[in-house]
């Protein structure tokens, strides 16, 4: 387990669980859950998880330094081939190791010797993901900073769950599944001046002075998503030949499509792009499997020069009384006050300005709304810290105030005083005196009618008249508090010394 521990630890505060898909007593398929949970990484978790007993152990890659020492290409395809994936890795003797995934995909791994800055990490997963031909893969760490404590980033499913029997191993360089102990002595590790170098091949290409994934794309003959690639190659040459490109359009054709376009379509594409500036469309079919955005900004005729709007990821609900949100841009961490940042485009970017310092260009509202909805399809939900929601607080704050202001052989007209009377295991008060001569005080901020419906409603409290004296009093009770041990220990002084 000790060598498990150190390979994947990442942020120690929070982590992931993770519940399988299991089948109901009439064989329907019962759906998993996976959630964050604030507590500690602690040594059960981690032997839990090799053992097979559920939840199954998430973490996330990204510590509190905002470094990690592991990240992850996350291709999440049923009908993988993962020896064909292997051999590529091994084709181009890439320091990566592939796991099975929980669903039948595949984990790509990069391990590091020491911690290195989650930017860097991610950076190279990236630029790997579009080099392998996974580029709309999710990479872990998600993000390069965490905002703060709050923060909890995205966690993984580790692999090795119930590791004597797993479907979640790792292969070898042959393709062949392997134990988890030949797995720590399969893996590679890289210093942080390794990773800083590393640098990938590119077999050589025409377009070596384009968008990387026109690059990748003509390495073969094409017969899928042949009009999206003309469409990125046409981009490509009215930037390279501004004057000549439309000579050029008819030889890609023939060159690089099986079977070409006919030369009808060709010319409509001719005319239709002729006087229009349009720009390259990176998040679309096939080419996002090959974008490398970085690679792409610093070619010549790349997507320099043109604004791109950010890929959007990983939307978090943080579920507080009012709840905030965080989302991923470019990986970048932006924390959304409320919903009307993800209704509104121009909030949206107002805030990407003021945390990222990024300009996000204009978007068609149906496609910034569908972008929206796309996000809210997968949110994840991230409970609060114990203690953090109002009527926590309000329970909080009532237990001090009915401890504290009980005293032995108090009587009910005491309660006008704001005293608190507790009479055959409950606690009497008038709300009035508890929300003006405590809660104010502590600096509550609900509103008095507010509050007195969050006593009723959550708190347990009931709410009733009682003849004080002679007046007709609206008071509450609840049930008795236990009062708290008094652990008040004298101090014990060294007896003097008379010489």
């Amino acid at each position: 387990m000790k060598n498990f521990v150190e390979l994947f630890s990442g942020l120690r505060r929070a982590h992931g669980c993770t519940y399988v898909e299991k089948k109901s007593a009439d064989g329907t398929k019962v759906k998993g859950q996976s959630f964050v949970k604030r507590d500690p990484v602690i040594d059960k978790l981690w032997q839990d998880h090799l053992s097979g007993i559920e939840p199954s152990l998430g973490i996330i890659p990204i510590d509190e330094n905002n470094k990690c020492r592991w990240g992850c290409i996350d291709v999440d395809k049923y009908n993988l081939n993962h020896k064909k994936l292997i051999n590529l890795i091994n084709s181009n003797q890439l320091p990566l190791t592939v796991c099975r995934s929980k669903s039948g995909g595949a984990h790509i791994f990069l391990f590091t010797t020491v911690p290195v800055e989650a930017k860097l990490m991610r950076d190279r997963l990236s630029s790997i993901s579009a080099f392998l031909g996974y580029g709309n893969a999710e990479v872990f760490p998600k993000q390069v900073e965490l905002k703060s404590e709050d923060d909890t980033g995205n966690f993984l499913n580790l692999p090795y769950f119930n590791s004597a029997k797993t479907t979640r191993y790792a292969f070898n360089f042959k393709g062949e599944a392997i134990t988890i102990s030949q797995f720590f002595l399969a893996i590679k590790r890289l210093t942080p001046e390794e990773l800083e170098k590393l640098e990938l091949k590119r077999p050589p290409s025409e377009f070596s002075d384009g968008p990387p994934c026109i690059e990748s794309l003509t390495q073969n003959k094409l017969n899928d998503g042949r009009d999206r690639v003309l469409y990125q190659y046409i981009q490509y040459a009215k930037r390279k030949w501004p004057e000549e490109w439309t000579k050029y359009i008819n030889a890609f054709n023939y060159k690089y499509f099986d079977p070409p376009l006919e030369d009808r379509v060709i010319q409509e594409k001719i005319k239709y792009n002729a006087n229009r500036e349009l720009g390259f469309k990176c998040n679309e079919e096939p080419m996002c499997d090959h974008c490398d955005k970085k690679l792409c900004s610093i070619r010549k005729h790349g997507v320099r020069g043109q604004s791109l709007f950010p890929d959007l990821s990983d939307l978090q609900k943080i579920n507080l009384d009012e709840p905030y949100y965080y989302v991923n841009v470019d990986g970048e961490r932006v924390r959304l006050k409320d919903t009307s940042y993800l209704q509104e485009q121009r909030l949206f970017q107002r805030a990407v300005m003021e945390q990222v310092n990024k300009v996000p260009p204009g978007l068609r509202k149906k496609d910034f709304n569908e972008m929206i909805k796309l996000l809210f399809a997968g949110i994840e939900i991230i409970e609060p810290p114990k203690g953090s929601s109002k009527v926590e607080q309000l329970i909080d704050h009532l237990d001090d105030y009915c401890t504290d202001r009980t005293a032995a052989g108090a009587t009910k007209e005491d309660m006008i005083l704001g005293n608190v009377w507790t009479h055959e295991g409950v606690h009497h008060f008038i709300f009035r005196e508890f929300f003006h001569k405590y809660l104010l005080k502590n600096k509550w901020d609900e509103k008095y009618d507010e509050t007195q419906m969050l006593l009723r409603d959550k708190c347990g409290c009931k709410i009733k008249r009682e003849m004080i004296g002679k007046k007709n009093k609206t008071i509450m009770t609840i049930e008795e508090f236990e009062k708290p041990e008094n652990v008040y220990r004298p101090k014990e002084f060294k007896p003097k010394v008379p010489f």
